[in-house]
């Protein structure tokens, strides 16, 4: 059942780069299981697999996904002018269910991402958001 898997969430702020990436998952034989367009902040489009993935494929999607989310850049940037474009949204999965959007300086997100894979950066974004949701006030050293 869908609500009892996890989910890996890939989202897109311009259609071409998502429609481009929904065909380079079929082509990778990789069920789409759900997709959506966000309103949070701003528009975006969202596309969400399953994240028991071949370590091969997922590796692939990850690649791909880069090099859309540059094009991605590019053309909102091209859409919008290039002042505009002052920050991004990340999207953070709440335990409800609901996805919200961060704002981040999309500078520092593409260092960070220099340096770690969206995938990394997605983990890095629940664990913090699991802390804020349920505070463990131990001391790490305390912890199981």
């Amino acid at each position: 059942m869908m609500n009892d898997e996890l989910l890996l969430e890939y989202i897109f702020f311009h259609e071409e780069p998502c429609n481009r990436f929904k065909q380079f998952l079929q082509s990778k034989q990789v069920e789409l299981l759900k997709e959506g367009i966000d309103e949070t902040d701003v528009e975006a489009f969202v596309v969400y697999i399953a994240d028991d993935l071949d370590e091969v494929i997922s590796e692939e999607i990850e690649q791909y996904y880069d090099e859309m989310m540059e094009l991605n850049e590019s053309l909102v940037m091209q859409d919008e002018g290039a002042d505009e474009m002052n920050s991004v949204g990340l999207a953070v999965s709440l335990t409800d269910g609901r996805s919200v959007l961060a704002t981040v300086d999309p500078d520092v997100l593409n260092r960070i991402l220099t340096v770690i894979t969206h995938d990394e950066l997605g983990k890095l974004v629940d664990t913090i958001a699991d802390a804020v949701e349920n505070p463990d006030e131990r001391p790490l050293c305390k912890r199981v």
